[in-house]
């Protein structure tokens, strides 16, 4: 029932909102990478379930760095460099945006903190995954163990070659086939979460591929033209843990 206590929402170019399955589809500009915009449909369908006009997501950097976001934050959305937001307030929604990097939803329900992570290939190397966690465990008392996880479509190994340094990088993690390397960012990204203690079964990953799924935004297959994928999470305000 945990996973009832909150809402996710993946963002592609598919339009339409279901408040039972707490899933939307937002459009990602592609004209404008630190923005996005909603038809007014799907803010008046956001504003039905509860979700305000208001979304808060940082200036993605490739960094390590989680912003920690309050209500006073809104004005600041799109400003601030980080590649993940964290927040304790019930009803803010906080959000990253992609186009074939990884986005990882985080929600602890024992002590009522969120977190959207952005995870490319440089931000994963600098172990973001992990460092949100620490923190939530670290500074919120959240035990990790009871922490429920979301990987979003991202760009799966089959299609994300890469050059042999990244064998260097991320040993474990890196497959080499007929002279090619792959990276599996999902993989690293999950152990990273699970060395912290996060457990496997309370990871969810929707498994979609953002380069071969053309319902998603892949800046690899669609460079200059791609949008972005729009993430965000948020707790209802009237949830009761």
């Amino acid at each position: 029932m945990a996973w009832l206590k909150y809402d996710h929402f993946l963002g592609s170019d598919v339009l339409g909102f279901s408040s039972d399955s707490g899933l939307d589809f937002l459009r990602g500009d592609p004209s404008s990478p630190e923005k996005f915009h909603m038809t007014e449909a799907q803010r008046s369908a956001l504003a039905a379930a509860g979700v305000p006009g208001g979304i808060i997501f940082p200036k993605q950097v490739h960094g390590d760095v989680i912003w920690e976001a309050g209500v006073n934050d809104i004005a600041s959305a799109g400003i601030v460099e980080a590649d993940a937001v964290l927040t304790t307030v019930p009803g803010l929604a906080v959000a990253v945006r992609t186009a074939d990097c990884l986005p990882l939803l985080l929600f602890a329900p024992s002590r009522h903190v969120i977190a959207a992570v952005h995870a490319g290939w440089k931000s994963t190397g600098l172990n973001i995954a992990a460092k949100t966690v620490a923190l939530m465990n670290t500074k919120y008392d959240v035990d990790p163990a009871g922490i429920l996880a979301v990987i979003g479509p991202c760009i799966r190994p089959l299609h994300y070659s890469v050059g042999i340094e990244f064998k260097k990088m991320f040993p474990a993690d890196v497959v080499e086939k007929d002279g090619s390397f792959y990276f599996d960012m999902v993989a690293a990204n999950r152990a990273q979460i699970e060395g912290q203690g996060v457990c496997a079964r309370n990871i969810l990953d929707c498994g979609c591929d953002t380069y071969s799924d053309k319902s998603w935004h892949s800046f690899r297959r669609d460079a200059e033209a791609s949008g972005r994928l729009i993430h965000v999470i948020m707790m209802k305000p009237w949830n009761k843990v």
